[in-house]
């Protein structure tokens, strides 16, 4: 069953907190005390944010982190996937791959579930959100 792991909410209000600020460059530093999050996991998720391609950082001896992508295309399915979130709903559609499937009535039914979960965080994007 999918529950969302402290990283991946962590990764979402960290991405909608530097969209809502989005001319600003903000210390990592500062973001970590605003959202109450410890700088070094902040850190780990604005890293894989940063890979991604969904924020921007300026490392040295402070961490600065901005928003790279345009709001509209950045989707919270694009957040969770970028920290490796596990966003399958169950084992058989991990990979979209169930080796019961020919004996098993309710793959179909979960793989169109999975795929609707799926489109459904894709159309949440930042913009849609912070409006």
């Amino acid at each position: 069953m999918l529950k969302l792991s402290k990283k991946g909410w962590y990764a979402i209000k960290a991405a909608l907190y530097i969209a809502e600020n989005n001319n600003e460059i903000i210390k990592i530093t500062n973001l970590s005390k605003n959202l109450n999050i410890s700088e070094s996991l902040l850190r780990r998720i604005i890293s894989d944010l940063d890979k991604s391609w969904i924020v921007m950082t300026i490392k040295g001896r402070m961490w600065w982190v901005k928003m790279w992508m345009e709001l509209k295309d950045i989707s919270i399915y694009d957040i969770l996937n970028s920290t490796w979130e596990e966003l399958w709903i169950t084992d058989c559609t991990k990979w979209l791959i169930c080796e019961n499937s020919n004996s098993c009535s309710t793959t179909e039914l979960f793989w169109n579930l999975q795929k609707s979960f799926n489109w459904i965080l894709k159309l949440q994007t930042l913009n849609k959100i912070i409006k």
